[in-house]
């Protein structure tokens, strides 16, 4: 049961690393939106970062009980690596693209 959901952690990383990785550019350089303009954005960026990041590190701590078990271990970590990387990348675009629709929705409304 256990490797079997071994396979999708690096897909969590990804998913939930970009959007953390978002909120936190949104929180930080404040880039997307001015918070006066945005009352509601930065209130949402600092749960869901916050979530985000909760998310990842329990993950990995579950992907180090399968990686103890993993018999390969390099390969393991290539693998995952690199499916994190391309995940986290084409993920980035997803999200930014969903705030921008979101953000224009609640514009128009």
């Amino acid at each position: 049961m256990l490797n079997k959901l071994s396979k999708i952690y690096p897909f969590i990383y990804g998913i939930f690393g970009s959007l953390c990785f978002l909120c936190c550019i949104n929180i930080l350089l404040d880039l997307d939106y001015k918070v006066s303009a945005h009352p509601y954005a930065h209130p949402f960026c600092m749960v869901a970062g916050s979530l985000s990041l909760i998310i990842c590190i329990a993950v990995f701590c579950l992907d180090i009980v399968s990686f103890i078990k993993e018999e390969r271990k390099f390969r393991y970590i290539l693998k995952s690596c690199s499916i994190t990387a391309v995940s986290f990348f084409i993920d980035t675009f997803i999200w930014s693209g969903l705030w921008r629709f979101v953000s224009d929705f609640i514009k128009g409304w």
